[in-house]
């Protein structure tokens, strides 16, 4: 087994990392459909729960998502503070069976100088050991994070990231607008966020203003809604 040691510098160029409220999110459990075109392919169920770690609030989130039939099935758990939203554990589970097509456990913990953890795939596990030089969040909490940020009209933003696959990375976050979003409660005021890992990629979010609550998002043909199908995530 080989020691991935990985060290970044987190400047990032040109704009100041944001203040990210995690306080802004709130607690529940939503279930999306995951849509391609017209056709729905799939589920994730998203669950938030306030709880307390090391004597501090925090935020337990579930992220379940299911393709196919459940041929895929990945469950991300994440524990962050619930104030920053700087993440404290994470741990992934992919696929059932080590013969499963990109089977894997990750398990990872984050330190204010340090994450360390274990990644298991189907050829094998290698330890983490990567150093940090500043706050970095986790890199597969995607429509929690853009929500956190400060929104308004115009603003952009640059989060660095730490990803089990990609190591380091920063997400764009770019308000681009608002707009009254369809949803089965009724009319939501949104935001319209384009935000993600690649600046020449990214995908388009509706983002509630009053809750914080992410609405849906589409990436090219693919996306996101409210509503689906969704089965309670074993936590």
């Amino acid at each position: 087994m080989k020691t991935l040691v990985m060290v970044a510098a987190l400047a990032i160029t040109g704009a100041a990392t944001p203040k990210l409220e995690g306080t802004r999110l709130q607690a529940g459990s939503t279930c999306y459909a995951i849509v391609a075109g017209d056709k729905t392919i799939g589920s994730t169920l998203q669950t938030v729960t306030a709880s307390r770690a090391g004597g501090k609030p925090v935020w337990d989130i579930v992220v379940h998502q299911k393709l196919g039939s459940g041929k895929f099935d990945m469950r991300d758990h994440f524990v962050v503070d619930r104030k920053t939203l700087l993440p404290i554990k994470m741990d992934s589970q992919r696929g059932r069976e080590r013969t499963d097509k990109g089977w894997h456990r990750i398990s990872i913990e984050y330190g204010a100088h340090g994450i360390r953890g274990v990644k298991e795939t189907a050829t094998g596990s290698a330890p983490l050991d990567v150093a940090l030089t500043g706050p970095t969040w986790d890199g597969n909490l995607w429509g929690f994070t853009f929500a956190a940020l400060p929104l308004k009209e115009g603003g952009t933003y640059a989060v660095p990231f730490w990803q089990y696959d990609k190591g380091f990375g920063t997400f764009t976050a770019r308000v681009v607008g608002s707009e009254d979003v369809d949803t089965p409660s009724g009319k939501v005021a949104a935001w319209i966020v384009e935000a993600g890992d690649d600046p020449a990629q990214l995908a388009r979010y509706r983002i509630a203003k009053a809750t914080r609550q992410e609405l849906g998002y589409a990436a090219g043909p693919s996306g996101q809604r409210l509503g689906g199908v969704c089965q309670s995530s074993v936590r």
